[in-house]
């Protein structure tokens, strides 16, 4: 998830969007990173400043935008692991340079523009109308001091925009390269593949000797676990919901206020006929499969059973029961069949019905409406629900009293005997071992917390992803250590009895690599493994998805011609894989007169994003920066 952010949010223009989304940085305590009141230089850009000012104020815009977007989920250690730093400050340098570069060539935004592109954001609107007192209120909270500071940044940013399409508008694709990228995306081949499967030299005898040997030149492989000694102080909703009392009036007046999530929503009996789309859900692949559904119909049309259709017809599962769905509510089926179904009267038969990937005929049955639950039926329902709420409140409390006690106390234990909480003292344990202790198992960020947890930090109360909250204490780090031989001696063994069999494996490989005029079948035979064959297949493994055919042998395929072996075998899962290419099938000119203008589109903007980057990269190479590290690691 993190790599996906960091990529969304590279461009300049993407972190200003992300910018102006305002958020309160109390929440969660990053106005520790805004404090100090000397200006100093984060950077220097041809000996001028960057000062921390400009860079706090970027950084904090910045940080609320991914704030926006993940909500409590972010951390000072993800924007730690996001890079956010160093990506504002790079970001503010490259403006910069932009900046100068957009003066120099004479660039000049109109008012008009900036005035249209102001009045324009609907962040600024009320009702679909600008409003200058929503516009005041958000651009201040952006960490603007008012809105002419924003729009001197906003008129900044235009002109970096217009220089960047500029540079990036310049590229050019000709012809030949659209149809080299083209058949290289839509090429299909067949590959055969002969798999020899170590586990097939099941006769290999490790020596002692061997295995000894082995073990002095793995020694790494069989270190013992890093392991943490721990206290923690569990605070469970779940247990301190079970002294909770609740009246029957509270009761009663909860399921007055929630009687609209007591609804049982109105469902449907219906029966379908399914066929699928087969093949790469090419126009010829939706011909056929529309033949059939047509032909389906007009059995209908004559009076035929839809039952029996349907488990005549059907490609679905549930053919099997005259394509019986049972009840269904809605949404539960595919949006073009869920659209008719709830449109059908009882005992209707539909249309044919064009879904994504499929066609569809269904048969209403019957109709169940929605009602209303009684109290009684969601009694002990609703009395559950308001013990946790109680539960939960209870467990901020205590996690606050835990909090101030740990102020005041020298340990987690002696906090937890001032406020009355059981401590739990952890014996020392692997990743492993947590993983099947009951208090750990079941949450990946508790174990997360005791692992990075060292001696001696300070103790913070955490809230977990089921509602618990938690505080650890790390009492003591055992490092892995090299065990005994005759500790990992079973281990040892077959390890280095899978490995001489992996290399009996490719020994074979290479001598049967040989016989470059064998066919697949031949060398299968001779070898005694099993042959394999695909479907036609592209490039990025679209066609078919056995799992034998791994990203390395469709890469291989593909480095290869029709008719011959891949002079190096393969190694898979699945075992050594020989890789012949039993056909080339060329990408298709019809295919290629359609996509034609949507892969222009798309190689002018890779070409101008890489024109652009080039291009920032050799005037940064033009001009003296400085990065003033220990600065930016005090904010």
């Amino acid at each position: 998830m993190l790599e996906s952010m960091r990529n969304q949010a590279q461009s300049w223009i993407a972190k200003v969007i992300l910018g102006g989304i305002a958020l309160s940085f109390g929440l969660w305590g990053i106005g520790d990173y805004f404090m100090g009141s000397r200006v100093e230089a984060v950077a220097e850009v041809d000996g001028k400043p960057v000062t921390d000012v400009e860079f706090r104020q970027a950084f904090e815009r910045q940080v609320n935008g991914y704030r926006a977007m993940m909500g409590r989920n972010l951390s000072k250690e993800m924007i730690a692991q996001l890079g956010l730093k160093d990506d504002t400050l790079q970001t503010l340098i490259n403006r910069r340079l932009l900046a100068e570069e957009a003066v120099k060539l004479g660039l000049v935004i109109p008012e008009t523009v900036l005035v249209s592109t102001v009045q324009s954001d609907p962040s600024f609107q009320s009702a679909g109308q600008f409003n200058p007192q929503t516009y005041r209120i958000v651009t201040r909270n952006m960490g603007f001091r008012s809105t002419r500071d924003y729009e001197s940044e906003m008129r900044l940013n235009l002109m970096v925009d217009a220089l960047q399409k500029a540079i990036s508008g310049s590229a050019r694709v000709s012809d030949e390269e659209l149809r080299a990228r083209f058949d290289e995306q839509y090429e299909q081949r067949v590959v055969a593949a002969v798999l020899i499967d170590p586990a097939s030299f099941k006769d290999v005898e490790i020596s002692d000797e061997e295995a000894r040997q082995w073990y002095e030149n793995h020694k790494d492989a069989y270190r013992s676990p890093e392991r943490v000694q721990a206290n923690l102080v569990l605070i469970d909703p779940a247990e301190l919901k079970n002294n909770i009392e609740i009246s029957e009036a509270a009761v009663q007046q909860a399921y007055e206020s929630k009687k609209a999530d007591f609804v049982t929503p109105e469902e449907r009996h219906a029966r379908q006929i399914v066929v699928r789309v087969g093949g790469l859900g090419e126009e010829a692949d939706w011909n056929k499969a529309e033949k059939k559904i047509r032909a389906a119909q007009q059995r209908l049309n004559k009076g035929e059973d839809f039952a029996a259709v349907a488990a005549d017809v059907s490609d679905d599962i549930s053919a099997s029961d005259g394509g019986d769905l049972g009840f269904v509510a809605a949404g539960m089926l595919p949006p073009a069949a869920d659209t008719a179904l709830f449109a059908m009267k009882e005992g209707e038969i539909s249309k044919v019905i064009k879904g994504e990937n499929a066609w569809y005929i269904l048969k209403l049955e019957a109709i169940k409406p929605a009602g209303q639950r009684p109290l009684a039926e969601v009694h002990d329902e609703l009395l559950e629900q308001l013990r946790l709420e109680k539960a939960r409140d209870e467990a901020w409390n205590l996690s606050q009293d835990l909090d101030d006690a740990l102020g005041r106390e020298d340990s987690l234990q002696a906090a937890a005997q001032a406020v009355d909480l059981k401590l739990v003292a952890l014996e020392p344990l692997s990743r492993d071992e947590a993983l099947a202790n009951p208090l750990l198992g079941n949450s990946e960020k508790l174990r997360k917390l005791l692992f990075r947890t060292q001696p001696g930090d300070v103790i913070h109360i955490e809230e977990l992803d089921d509602g618990r909250f938690v505080a650890v204490e790390v009492s003591r780090r055992i490092a892995p250590e090299v065990r005994d031989y005759r500790d990992v001696v079973a281990s040892v063994y077959d390890d280095a009895r899978a490995d001489k069999a992996s290399r009996k494996a490719h020994e074979l490989a290479e001598q049967l690599l040989q016989q470059h005029d064998a066919t697949p079948d031949e060398l299968a035979q001779q070898a005694g493994q099993g042959k394999f064959i695909s479907k036609p297949v592209r490039r990025n493994g679209q066609g078919d998805d056995a799992s034998w055919l791994t990203p390395d042998v469709v890469s291989a395929a593909f480095a290869g011609e029709k008719g011959h072996w891949l002079p190096e075998a393969v190694d898979t899962s699945r075992g050594v894989a020989l890789v012949y290419v039993e056909d080339v099938i060329p990408a298709s000119d019809e295919e290629f007169a359609k996509q034609k203008d949507n892969l222009r589109q798309q190689e002018l903007r890779n070409k101008g994003a890489v024109r652009f980057a080039r291009w920032l990269a050799t005037m940064r190479d033009e001009h003296d920066i400085e990065v003033h590290q220990a600065v930016l690691d005090r904010i």
